[in-house]
């Protein structure tokens, strides 16, 4: 093998059933999440991750791979949906055992969408019922609320493109209590420039207040669209104390 590579690679050259288990790789071209022994193209080495948990990958925005199905046969029926209780109405909550997939206002006009693309993302039925993270959730969310906790700590399950994922990310590093624009959100993904891809990116969250896009205000400081109602919007950031033009 080449000097620097890393040796897990060659199980995955060999698609060793072996190594099953032992870790999983993220398919930067593809964003899918795989098994070393998956039959499908073996990636170039610089296009992998590569994670100890199959939950790590997923919480890095890989979906799982519809060949060899890193989250075992019953990946299928993993998801359940559950409803979250919140001042400012009732909320969608989806997740597997290993975390949050979607979390949305049961009146938003995207939440059909939104629930058909964790579908698709994550090759699953949805069904009704609880999973393990829901109660936590619920739990963090009242105490947002009640103004007890500024940070968030449910395992997240945010799927999406690279940029997307990168957009999600500077979304968790805006400081509660702070807002900031589109123009410094396409730049924090590494884009300036793409304010426009960075609010199309913004309006795909669907991990809502956890993944703050409440925090991204307009420059001239308008508090621009909310998916969930700006009423909404001005009240998480009230809420937060963040300091409003208008």
């Amino acid at each position: 093998m080449t000097q620097g590579l890393d040796p897990r690679y060659a199980d995955v050259l060999h698609r060793r059933v072996s190594a099953d288990g032992t870790f999983w790789i993220g398919v930067t071209t593809t964003h899918v999440v795989c098994k070393p022994s998956c039959p499908s193209r073996t990636p170039l080495p610089a296009h992998l991750e590569y994670f100890d948990s199959v939950a790590n990958a997923l919480s890095a925005g890989f979906r799982p791979c519809k060949r060899c199905r890193p989250l075992g046969e019953s990946s299928r029926v993993a998801l359940r949906e559950a409803q979250i209780t919140t001042p400012l109405g009732e909320m969608v909550a989806i997740g597997t055992e290993h975390g949050l997939a979607l979390l949305e206002f049961t009146d938003r006009p995207m939440l059909r969408t939104q629930r058909e693309r964790v579908r698709h993302l994550f090759a699953s039925e949805i069904l009704p019922g609880s999973f393990p993270a829901r109660d936590e959730v619920q739990a963090e969310m009242d105490a947002y609320f009640a103004g007890r906790l500024e940070e968030f700590r449910v395992p997240l399950l945010p799927l999406g493109t690279p940029f997307q994922r990168a957009v999600w990310r500077a979304l968790l590093g805006i400081p509660h209590g702070q807002t900031t624009s589109y123009d410094a959100l396409a730049a924090q993904a590494g884009r300036p420039g793409a304010a426009r891809a960075a609010g199309r990116a913004n309006g795909d969250n669907r991990l809502s207040i956890i993944v703050p896009c409440h925090r991204v205000i307009g420059s001239d400081g308008d508090l621009t669209g909310y998916g969930g109602g700006l009423w909404r919007k001005r009240a998480l950031l009230e809420l937060e104390g963040a300091a409003l033009l208008r």
